[in-house]
């Protein structure tokens, strides 16, 4: 599977790191157990019923509150961003 990046994803990244509220190797972590096995409970990877994306996922970053939105289409996985439990819930509630 190929892993590519949005450009709010790259911008949510920056303003996460910066803060220093996640530690980028959290985030890759979190990103390469996607890649080994995406089943894994850590993750907690799941479908999000979305009309305007059909093929939106999520997985959990461990032992956090945060989210990284992704769409799923072939063997490309475009991260949309990361966002807190509140973000999350306000970007999947209009979709």
């Amino acid at each position: 599977m190929t892993i590519e990046h949005s450009k709010d994803y790259l911008r949510t990244l920056k303003r996460i790191t910066k803060k220093r509220t996640l530690s980028s190797a959290l985030i890759d972590t979190a990103i390469e157990l996607y890649l080994e096995d995406k089943t894994d409970i850590r993750l907690q990877f799941k479908h999000i019923t979305c009309k305007r994306d059909k093929n939106r996922h999520s997985i959990r970053i461990s032992n956090t509150q945060y989210r990284i939105l992704m769409s799923i289409t072939n063997d490309i996985a475009l991260l949309v961003c990361i966002c807190d439990h509140d973000d999350y819930d306000l970007r999947n509630k209009n979709c």
